[in-house]
């Protein structure tokens, strides 16, 4: 095997498996439903950034099926796949709309669409008992409010994903991926 290829296997063995980790991780820390999929995902940023999208997504699938069969979280794992998960890969895209309103209201329609269809699978189509008793005593102004402090949290976590591509390029890649003369 070329030694790029074995490059790229193990880097892409390596984020994928940290990537796992964090996922059960969240599903053994009650605090962390929300946090373990955004940390997640933040591991598809070096092999996207490495080896290109193709590798991203592959590191995606995997962790995605992995995290589906060995994290207790349900919730957590459905976060992950449905938003948090390809959302890294898929913001490069989003950042090339010139528009700054255009842009943001993209981002935001992709957050409501994919949180809407999230909560439509685990509540209606395959309910998930936990979840629908912590819903069940919810009322719609609270259902709304929550939905909006999602929307705020989700464009911090945006902006912080720069600070994590100029973070992995500037001080990161150059000492994890050093090339000898």
């Amino acid at each position: 095997m070329p030694r790029k290829h074995t490059r790229r296997t193990a880097l892409c063995g390596v984020f994928g498996a940290l990537a796992v980790v964090l996922m059960l991780m969240g599903g053994i820390l009650p605090l962390a439903t929300f946090l373990a999929p955004a940390l997640a995902g933040l591991c598809v940023v070096p092999v996207a950034v490495e080896f290109g999208l193709k590798s991203g997504i592959l590191v995606y699938v995997v962790v995605s099926a992995l995290a589906g069969l060995f994290c207790p979280d349900v919730e957590a794992v459905c976060i992950y796949i449905f938003l948090l998960g390809y959302y890294p890969l898929l913001k490069v895209r989003l950042d090339r709309i010139r528009r700054r309103p255009l842009r943001m209201a993209a981002k935001l329609a992709l957050f409501n669409c994919a949180i809407a269809a999230m909560y439509t699978l685990l509540l209606v189509v395959l309910p998930v008992p936990a979840l629908q008793a912590d819903t069940a005593g919810i009322a719609l102004p609270m259902l709304v409010t929550l939905l909006v402090m999602g929307n705020v949290t989700f464009f911090i976590y945006d902006a912080a994903l720069c600070n994590v591509f100029r973070l992995y390029l500037c001080r990161i890649r150059p000492r994890i991926l050093h090339k000898k003369n």
